[in-house]
């Protein structure tokens, strides 16, 4: 099965390397007589479009697309991918991918959304279908929230200013301090929490007039302006205190009893070991509000500005508001210390924008429905390398609910039609939607299932009688490539050809596809048949720089594939990345491509010094075989070497690793150019046309047909014009 490539730019040199991956085992697998699908695809939908379409029309946020016209922008989606899989489909073909290119499948088209509509609805006729309501991470540029299995990986070192502040005990002599890296969020602090089991201190210092109190780790903070300890003591006496929270003029703090709660999960390694607390802005912090009853405060919007009624902050951009918020709590005699503090932190993997946590409802799927069923499943499936299989067990037995909604505009419409009254409506189908349409004509005029024409369609609601309409969000793309081995392979309308070829006995993808694309297809089968869609699940490495550095936007950008293709050839290209272990990164750069044209050109010369002797000759080996007992020794030794270098490749190639062939063919085209024919040169100069002379030919020639057959699925451009122009020439093999 085809992983689908988004069509949204010019393909690059790293999609060579997973293209060419794909490519050399289909080529291989049809050279032994195997059918197979050869259903290139396309992501259509998605994020992934429209941030480039914004990009391309000059918009900023959401807004500007709302100005633009939402029809309008759909069209301009729809444009794009038209555009860029032509571009695709032809850089393809320039790579020697073989594939059924006018049957290319795109996840953007009726096929495939219905199939997950189909999906969706099994899911909620298991009971599966629920609206969360909780902190999600949030992309405030593309104002969307992102699901979990996005937001793994997409990491990165940031350094942030943090502060740690302290806040009035009531009715104490004391203030407690507390940490934080998000200043925003104190817009929306609720609770003060403290781990009852740790030793805490009360602390006399020089900057107040209050005592401070803290985790005794903490005290490493205070400096010079430590005084004297003059009390310890467990968490335990802390919980139920009162405290005066950062900015209680606020219009959403005036109503919130502020308290001290305890919390087991309060560390002692970081910060003071008091955390603020506000379950509108965090999921850990959501979790222990929901436990024990704490208030929500929901500061931001779409874009990460802050609501009215807080305040100073009301208005301002969250990410951009630290600086007023120091200034405010000194103001107050509450800031303590601000510092540059570096960690690992989220964001979004499409735009690259750091992302803020936001309290929204949101779709999404129970993943503990399937669980068992899932882990049972992909036990099934083997993988290289090993590990990867872990990696996939370790993520179904600690991956959440699949959060399916985005707030966005171009992809798949959710088919989920929620009533007034309660009841939620799932349809499976554009043949059950037509049948529950208020109006079947919009169904049947509809030109895109998409937004906005897709919203015009209402529906009955089948409880209470009221019109109802979709819910506004679209889907997330991973359900676009998950339902890939349903929707592609006519699950829906010729299961005898979906039997065929379900599950697929191969897929090849980047690391990362463990919790995607993989992850994806795997639920949404076990969904719908019970069992794994794969037989083989193989990953594959990076694409780096030459010294093995990654490659910034620039080198990418500089470095194309249509460059690469036409200076050193799509062959020297292939060859250079199959030379490496698939499962490690594999550099790539011209010195590299120069190499590799180097050894194809050695294996060329080989069959240049046989087609030059054998034309002279006029040689035909039609039909000939020689006498074992005329063959000398080097005859009989290369055709022991062929056989093993034939023997050896196929053994690789059916364990799906491609370097011991690369490294077989060079260690072989040296023995055959540097041994044999040199030690032979005489037996073709010679004049007279002799068996010995044509035994030569035919062990030579032998060599070179069976090497090239080897090498077929790996360079296909070479490799077929020696096919077509030598080969074919001396037999009538074809």
């Amino acid at each position: 099965l085809d992983g689908p490539i988004t069509a949204n730019n010019p393909m690059g040199i790293h999609h060579a390397w997973g293209r060419t991956l794909k490519d050399i085992y289909i080529r291989y697998k049809g050279m032994n007589g195997y059918t197979s699908h050869y259903r290139n695809g396309f992501d259509g939908q998605g994020l992934w479009i429209e941030v480039e379409v914004e990009k391309e029309l000059g918009f900023n946020d959401k807004k500007d697309i709302e100005k633009y016209g939402l029809e309008n922008f759909t069209k301009k989606c729809l444009a794009r991918v038209d555009h860029f899989s032509k571009t695709i489909t032809e850089q393809s073909k320039r790579l020697g991918q073989w594939m059924d290119w006018d049957n290319s499948y795109y996840t953007n088209t009726e096929e495939n959304i219905t199939a997950i509509w189909y999906f969706l609805k099994k899911c909620d006729e298991l009971g599966m279908i629920e609206r969360s309501f909780r902190p999600m991470p949030w992309c405030p540029r593309c104002g969307t929230s992102l699901s979990e299995h996005e937001m793994a990986g997409s990491y990165k070192q940031m350094v942030h200013k943090s502060v740690f502040f302290k806040l009035p005990l009531i009715g104490t002599d004391s203030k407690i301090v507390v940490w934080t890296t998000t200043p925003w969020t104190l817009s929306s602090n609720v609770a003060l929490a403290v781990n009852p089991e740790i030793d805490y201190v009360k602390v006399k210092v020089k900057s107040d007039d209050k005592f401070l109190i803290m985790d005794k780790n903490a005290l490493r903070i205070l400096g010079d302006d430590k005084v004297e300890v003059v009390d310890s003591f467990k968490g335990e006496k802390l919980v139920g205190l009162k405290y005066e929270t950062c900015f209680p003029e606020m219009e959403k703090q005036k109503e919130i009893d502020h308290r001290v709660v305890a919390w087991e999960d309060v560390s002692s390694e970081d910060g003071t070991g008091v955390v603020h607390i506000a379950p509108g802005c965090g999921a850990e912090d959501f979790e222990l509000g929901e436990s024990i009853g704490l208030a929500k405060i929901v500061p931001i919007d779409e874009s990460g500005i802050i609501y009215p009624g807080f305040g100073f902050m009301s208005g301002k951009n969250a990410k951009e508001v630290a600086p007023e918020v120091f200034e405010e709590l000194k103001k107050r005699n509450k800031l303590f210390l601000t510092h540059k503090y570096k960690h690992s932190y989220p964001f979004c993997w499409r735009c690259k924008e750091d992302i803020l946590f936001r309290l929204v409802k949101e779709w999404a799927i129970d993943v503990d429905v399937v669980r068992s069923d899932l882990i049972r499943n992909a036990k099934t499936v083997k993988y290289s390398p090993e590990h990867q299989g872990k990696r996939m067990l370790d993520w179904l037995q600690n991956m959440g609910n699949w959060n399916i909604s985005r707030r966005r505009f171009y992809g798949l419409p959710l088919p989920f039609y929620k009533c007034e009254c309660g009841h939620l409506e799932v349809i499976g189908s554009k043949e059950e939607l037509r049948e529950k349409a208020v109006d079947p004509s919009i169904v049947d005029s509809l030109p895109e299932l998409h937004r906005p024409w897709i919203d015009d369609v209402k529906i009955k609601c089948p409880e209470c009688g009221k019109e109802i309409e979709r819910v506004p969000q679209v889907g997330d793309v991973w359900l676009d490539a998950g339902i890939v081995p349903f929707s592609t392979l006519k699950y829906f309308e010729d299961k005898k050809y979906w039997n065929e070829y379900f599950p697929a006995e191969f897929v090849i993808e980047a690391h990362e596809q463990i919790r995607l694309w993989f992850y994806s297809m795997l639920f949404m089968s076990t969904v719908l048949e019970n069992k794994a869609p794969y037989e083989f699940v193989k990953t594959s490495g990076l694409v780096v720089k030459e010294d093995g550095s990654k490659f910034s936007k620039s080198d990418s950008n500089s470095l194309t594939f249509n460059d690469v293709a036409n200076t050193i050839g799509s062959d020297a290209l292939r060859y250079n990345y199959l030379g490496t272990n698939t499962s490690n990164d594999v550099r790539f750069g011209f010195k590299l491509g120069e190499e590799a044209q180097k050894k194809l050109l050695a294996y060329y010369n080989m069959v240049v010094f046989f087609n030059t002797y054998a034309s002279i000759d006029k040689v035909d080996l039609t039909d000939y075989t020689p006498k074992k007992s005329e063959l000398t020794l080097s005859d009989k030794w290369l055709i022991c070497l062929t056989d093993k270098f034939a023997t050896d490749a196929r053994k690789a190639m059916d364990e799906y690793e491609t370097k011991p062939v690369i490294d077989a063919f060079e260690k072989y085209i040296d023995e055959v150019s540097n041994f044999y024919i040199r030690i032979n040169r005489r037996r073709f100069w010679k004049s007279e046309d002799d068996n010995d002379k044509k035994n030569a030919y035919y062990v030579l020639f032998d060599a070179i047909k069976r090497s090239t057959q080897v090498l077929a699925p790996m360079t296909p451009f070479l490799t077929e014009y020696i096919w077509q122009t030598i080969i074919t020439k001396y037999t009538k093999d074809e």
